[in-house]
């Protein structure tokens, strides 16, 4: 259930809410930290939230790279793309959307 996994990962402090954002994210072993999933309200883009985001993950300590996955077709690739993030990976789902990788070497 949802509500067990959001509690399991601010138990670890993997993840970040500010009002109108919130990601819940994983640092593995090897240094990888995954973006499980990533929010900006729609009427809090614009302001930050996302750049601000990225500097915490960046600061993490033991992470080596940023990993996220995503919809081809959403907006959030320019936004990977503009901060650095490379594409790895591509996969199209049964269901025929795209989902891209993108990674981000610290």
């Amino acid at each position: 259930m949802i509500f067990e996994t959001l509690y399991e990962s601010a138990e670890r402090g993997e993840l970040w809410l500010r009002d109108g954002a919130m990601c819940r994210w994983h640092l593995r072993r090897d240094g990888q930290l995954t973006i499980h999933e990533i929010l900006v309200l729609p009427d809090r883009r614009r302001q930050g939230l996302g750049v601000a985001i990225l500097r915490d993950l960046m600061r993490v300590d033991g992470a080596t790279c940023i990993v996220a996955r995503c919809p081809s077709d959403l907006q959030a690739r320019e936004w990977y793309r503009a901060h650095g993030f490379t594409t790895v990976d591509q996969q199209r789902q049964p269901n025929g959307r795209t989902i891209t990788t993108w990674k981000l070497v610290l």
